[in-house]
């Protein structure tokens, strides 16, 4: 007699401590819609001030005169401004005392060491420039998260972090 048989699927035990992937994808929305507020809100301030650019409609028909140029120039900072802006929102909030940035404290979660403890600026870091890790191979660091018992992602092993319920 030939009897075929099947394993059941291995399934990762999770602790109610940690946060699911589900409340912290909703806890980056969250961030996500703060942070493109307030870069609208500088770009839309920026735009009172300088020369109005016209649309790609203009810029092709007509080319690019030096006024254009100019505004141009004027909206450049930005591209220091914003990336700066993103990277101290993240490693000052979740190294601060409250170890989470906006949206991971609205929905109750924050970001500890492996002990518990509060991370450092220098792991907060190296959590979030290793972010680029994680998101670089088709967001395979950022799946990771299914899979990991603490519901880790790359850059959380990475920093050595864990992002647990409060």
């Amino acid at each position: 007699m030939n009897t075929a048989y099947t394993l059941p699927a291995p399934t990762v035990k999770r602790s109610d401590l940690y946060g699911s992937p589900t409340i912290r994808f909703v806890a980056s929305l969250v961030d996500t819609t703060l942070l493109v507020f307030s870069y609208s809100l500088v770009l839309y301030s920026m735009s009172n001030t300088s020369q109005p650019l016209y649309s790609w409609k203009h810029l092709l028909h007509d080319g690019i005169n030096f006024s254009d140029v100019l505004a141009i120039g004027e909206m450049l900072p930005l591209l220091l401004y914003l990336p700066l802006f993103h990277w101290l929102y993240f490693t000052f909030l979740e190294s601060s005392p409250k170890q989470a940035t906006i949206g991971k404290f609205t929905l109750g979660l924050k970001v500890t060491d492996l002990r518990g403890k509060r991370i450092s600026f220098a792991q907060a870091n190296l959590r979030y420039f290793s972010k680029l890790l994680s998101v670089a191979p088709l967001c395979l660091g950022l799946l990771l998260i299914l899979t990991t018992r603490r519901s880790q992602t790359l850059h959380d092993y990475i920093a050595r972090t864990v992002v647990v319920t409060e």
